[in-house]
């Protein structure tokens, strides 16, 4: 800035006051192009003078001769020699002589041809940079990224064409980027330049990655009040007592889910009890005569294994229905059911659906696989006994004594983890080494601890140290995620959502232990490749989410909207790809495209005795215009009735088809800040086919009010939505102003995810009592 004062005080101001002076009588200031010309006609009149003055003492040197003085004028001195040095060759006085006739004219062209420097070039401060001040730096791609000129390829948000990443960076930073085998040149005048294309380059490369990583789970156990120590069995959905709270979004009837349970000692036996949620295994129906000459079982096997009943046929088990708890049975009214008529079309998708109906079919692979039920086997104590005798160990009506193999099952102190006596022909250790080498150790990650004691004095409870394992482990695995996705152009969604966590891909080693806490995670998850499934609905049921809704404040927004489900495509050689279009109940217009959903990391926090856990998600949305085509040409197809909501639309022919639609139906509610509790009623739309009538287009009725139902609970952190908003409008390579502890908090005391698990916590005890009598 002084350097441009400096310039305009000594440069531009003296030729200003010297044009006021001379045009002063004229009474007005002259333009800048009568400035120019002016300026422009006196040096060609001094380029003139200096060339006529040349060329006359040429002439006059040339014909004078030597001994004739030259004529001196009065006052001037004696001329002295003075030494010129002159780089060229000599200059010819005769070839002057004949082209002295020729040059003023075309000297006068060349003149005109080269213009002068003008007042406007004054003014410009960039100095003009020469070839040679060019500086270049690389940068070079990671060993992990196989294809660099994938990770520089993108999509335009504004129309979709495919996008050059390294010339977008190039014009955004001033300089020249060039992909040269496993790295880019970047070439430019400023080291500040060079330096930003290079990081922006860098957070392209971490974006790539984490894009490709797949979902971050991070299972976390909780048992909410202070206890005794506990251990964890993984029982079968169908001997859940509290099973019907559980709807599921996958209607999968062979496949097995499981929830966990917490198990505790008897005091007096000193014993492992039966989980107080678990019930008893349903005995058997006889079997049919003609099922009873069955082949005779080895000697063997009928020696080493108790006798069993044969399971009845799968086929001729009824299907279980879904029942509700008893306090809801006075308030829902008598089921109805709807059958669609011949012409509806329900499209597939995710739905909610009736629990598992295949109890018969556990039965079989717990045969089949050996699968010891609970009691079976073992010397637990059975809680449902009865309460006149005396305390000693107890087995339930339908299971068979124990044998010797399975008699004690208690943890030792001193075994880590617990392992039953003689479990190595039933356990065999799991390892990677060849028979021949040695079996390699297991590693296990401990969460670092100050101490074992607290402020007090006393030794850390149970409770708290599974507070801090869990808040050390979501800390992490949510740090992991938002530093990938922090250079992500879309919309972010941090979110909390009420529901069931269970679990799938159990054997029949899982099934038959017992676990730790610390041990789902590294040992059950990641050694043996159990995998959490969250539900992802909180109810099926209008009578188990008033109560629920009742204990909330009055809500201060309700919002209607339609979320079409499609796949589409902008171009006919193109393949379809999945959209979603959101649409308001009452503008028929689409208020968002999105094109891509990615679940980045989820936290599956498992609440033991109680009837609902809860899942934190952090979601990404890739999002398109709404306004090219072919949405616009499928907005133009589609009319809704402001009374019923029911719409109708039409496909748009190569280009659009619709999936199934979703109606949501959202209802705020506000409680302590910064937290927004959201319930959402979402209805699975039926489509009916209409009648073209010989017209050739065919037209599909969405039928609103008369399709499936559920309902799901979420809790959004509304101090995050400033932050992430700033993520739909990022450059190409840019990160946004926040970071993960502004998200977090900081990393030695992360305050706000500790307040957002204790307002999920609080909101999962307060639904407890509500279903308890």
């Amino acid at each position: 800035m002084t350097c441009s004062v400096l310039q305009i005080t000594y440069s531009l101001l003296p030729h200003l006051y010297k044009s006021m002076d001379d045009d002063m009588l004229n009474g007005t200031f002259q333009t800048i192009e009568d400035y120019e010309k002016n300026m422009q006609l006196k040096r060609d009149q001094e380029e003139e003078e200096d060339l006529a003055a040349a060329l006359s003492t040429t002439t006059t040197l040339r014909d004078t001769p030597l001994s004739t003085p030259i004529p001196m004028s009065r006052g001037e001195s004696t001329p002295t020699k003075a030494e010129v040095q002159i780089v060229g060759r000599p200059l010819d006085l005769e070839e002057l002589e004949d082209d002295t006739k020729e040059k003023p004219a075309a000297s006068s062209a060349s003149t005109k041809a080269a213009p002068a420097p003008s007042l406007l070039d004054y003014l410009d401060t960039d100095d003009s940079e020469s070839e040679d001040d060019m500086m270049e730096d690389t940068f070079a791609f990671s060993k992990n990224i196989q294809n660099p000129a994938e990770v520089l390829q993108g999509v335009n948000p504004l129309n979709g064409q495919p996008l050059n990443y390294c010339k977008v960076v190039g014009d955004e930073t001033d300089t020249i980027c060039e992909l040269n085998n496993r790295e880019i040149i970047i070439k430019g005048y400023s080291q500040r330049d060079l330096k930003e294309a290079a990081q922006r380059f860098r957070n392209i490369q971490k974006l790539y990655k984490a894009r490709r990583r797949p979902t971050i789970i991070v299972p976390c156990v909780h048992y909410p009040t202070q206890s005794d120590k506990y251990w964890l069995y993984f029982a079968n959905l169908n001997r859940y007592a509290h099973k019907s709270f559980v709807d599921l979004m996958y209607a999968d009837s062979l496949r097995p889910y499981y929830v966990l349970l917490p198990v505790f000692k008897d005091p007096v036996t000193n014993q492992l009890q039966k989980p107080k949620d678990l019930l008893d295994v349903p005995v058997a129906p006889p079997p049919p005569p003609q099922q009873q000459h069955q082949a005779p079982m080895a000697p063997v096997a009928a020696a080493a294994v108790p006798a069993r009943r044969p399971a009845p046929p799968r086929t001729a088990a009824p299907p279980q229905q879904k029942q509700l708890p008893p306090q809801a049975h006075a308030m829902r009214p008598a089921p109805q059911q709807q059958q669609p008529s011949p012409g509806y079309r329900m499209a597939t998708g995710p739905t909610p659906s009736a629990y598992m109906n295949a109890p018969t079919y556990q039965q079989q692979q717990s045969s089949m696989h050996g699968e010891g039920l609970w009691g079976e086997d073992r010397g637990f104590s059975n809680n449902y006994a009865a309460t006149g005798r005396t305390r000693a160990p107890m087995l339930s009506p339908t299971t068979p004594r124990p044998t010797n193999n399975y008699s004690n099952m208690s943890p030792n102190a001193e075994d880590f983890p617990a392992l039953p006596v003689n479990n190595h022909d039933v356990y065999p250790t799991p390892t990677m080494a060849p028979p021949q080498q040695q079996p390699q150790r297991r590693v296990m990650r401990i969460m670092p601890q100050q101490s074992t004691r607290n402020d007090n004095g006393g030794p850390v409870s149970l409770l708290e140290q599974a507070k801090q394992y869990n808040l050390h482990n979501m800390q992490t695995g949510l740090s992991e995620a938002l530093d990938g996705i922090r250079g992500f152009r879309g919309e972010i969604q941090l979110s909390a959502k009420l529901g069931k966590v269970l679990w799938t891909n159990l054997t029949s080693e899982i099934q038959r232990k017992t676990w730790e806490f610390g041990e789902i995670k590294d040992i059950v998850v990641k050694e043996h490749g159990v995998r959490p499934l969250f539900n992802d609905v909180t109810t099926a049921y209008e009578e188990i989410i008033t109560p629920i809704s009742e204990i909330l404040p009055k809500p201060y927004n309700r919002t209607a909207c339609f979320e079409i489900h499609a796949k589409a495509r902008n171009q006919p050689a193109l393949p379809y790809k999945p959209v979603v279009l959101i649409m308001n109940q009452g503008i028929v217009e689409f208020k968002k495209v999105i094109t891509r959903k990615t679940k980045v990391a989820e936290i599956d926090w498992v609440s033991l005795d109680r009837k609902f856990d809860f899942q934190m998600s952090l979601t990404t949305h890739e999002l398109g215009r709404p306004d090219v085509k072919p949405y616009t040409t499928f907005l133009k197809k589609i009319s809704v009735c402001p009374i019923t909501s029911q719409l109708t639309y039409e496909n748009v022919r190569d280009f659009l088809e619709v999936d199934h639609i979703l109606y949501k139906q959202k209802t705020r509610y506000r409680i302590h800040f910064p937290f927004v509790v959201e319930i959402t009623r979402v209805e699975r739309v039926p489509i009916k086919l209409q009648p073209s009538n010989g017209y050739g287009t065919e037209k599909f009725l969405g039928l609103t009010g008369k399709g499936e139902v559920w309902y799901d609970f979420q809790v959004y952190y509304t101090l995050h939505d400033e932050a992430f908003k700033s993520n739909l409008n990022l450059g190409v390579g840019k990160l946004p102003s926040w970071d993960v502890d502004s998200i977090l908090g900081p990393q030695d005391q992360p305050n706000a995810l500790i307040d957002y698990v204790k307002c999920l916590l609080l909101l999962v005890e307060k639904c407890e009592p509500l279903f308890n009598s």
